[in-house]
């Protein structure tokens, strides 16, 4: 250990190492400035989407889960995308639109945790992983719902923020699953609806739906007697769900109205946050400042950012 090394710190350098586990260089490249390589030096054809590039290791008031890296269009070969810049929600319609939704409450990728149910491009090149995928095994990690578990707990996040249904089926089957083995069951929309779950209402942890003593265990030895996170169930923000090259009067702009108030609403009464007037820019330093996001994601973000910020959000 570092002799600057946080303890929670700690928590999420041990995930990193577990996740890539058989990836040599990556062990030794915290912020992965190259995409995940073999032992034998061969380049993953689908690359691990965790490290810092997700946000600061560190606890966040809000940990946001998205279903799976895009790769703008490219289903796989594209340059943009969290597949293609290992930055979530990194390049293309659905970063854009994180962005504002991130700005709309004051927060930036630099003070907040961003992952997926699934952190690597699905083997379709694209869209929502399978249940089957995410019980692949991911480096040391028996599934991609074991790993989501893990970071729930280093994160200790007031809010969990869902992005679509897969991910909020994972979020749930996260804070039950154990090490066992056993087979990973996601559970359905309806019994999660009669659990309490709705979509952009930010709710306890459902009773019916209670995480394992395991899962409970650690979050108590992590963070104390601090409550569970909240979880706030929201649309995707992907560009079949909201889009800023769409006119107001359409359900793609509606959409994002309804996405941004619902999280603002969230952020008062659960994070107690103030909430800005306007938007503020992104910094300069951190994630802002990989060359990837430079030279890749800025333009066509600020881009969609002002098309948005034209429409008066």
């Amino acid at each position: 250990m570092a002799p600057t090394e946080s303890r929670q710190e700690r928590r999420f350098r041990a995930i990193f190492r577990k996740v890539h586990a058989g990836h040599p260089a990556c062990l030794a490249d915290e912020w992965l400035t190259e995409p995940c390589r073999l032992a034998s030096g061969e380049a993953l054809e689908r690359p691990v989407v965790w490290s810092r590039r997700n946000g600061p290791w560190g606890r966040v008031p809000v940990l946001w889960v998205g279903a799976a890296p895009g790769n703008a269009g490219g289903m796989g070969s594209g340059e943009l995308g969290a597949h293609g810049t290992r930055i979530p929600f990194g390049g293309d319609v659905a970063g854009a639109n994180m962005d504002v939704l991130l700005g709309s409450v004051g927060l930036d990728r630099n003070h907040t945790f961003i992952v997926a149910a699934l952190n690597q491009l699905p083997v379709a090149g694209g869209g929502e992983p399978r249940t089957s995928e995410l019980a692949q095994p991911v480096g040391d990690y028996c599934d991609s719902i074991r790993l989501l578990r893990d970071t729930i707990v280093a994160a200790g996040p007031a809010l969990v923020v869902a992005l679509g249904n897969v991910a909020l089926r994972s979020v749930v089957a996260a804070g039950r699953r154990d090490d066992d083995g056993g087979r990973l069951r996601l559970p359905g929309l309806t019994r999660l609806r009669r659990a309490g779950m709705e979509r952009g209402v930010a709710v306890a942890w459902p009773t019916s739906e209670a995480p394992a003593q395991s899962f409970v265990q650690d979050w108590r030895t992590a963070w104390g007697a601090t409550p569970l996170p909240r979880i706030l169930w929201l649309l995707h923000p992907s560009a079949q769900n909201m889009s800023p090259y769409a006119g107001t009067e359409t359900a793609f702009y509606r959409r994002m109205v309804e996405t941004r108030d619902a999280l603002r609403t969230a952020a008062r009464n659960v994070l107690d946050r103030a909430l800005p007037e306007k938007r503020p820019a992104p910094p300069f330093d951190g994630i802002y400042a990989l060359p990837e996001w430079r030279g890749r994601i800025a333009l066509r973000h600020a881009e969609m950012d002002a098309l948005w910020r034209e429409k008066g959000i």
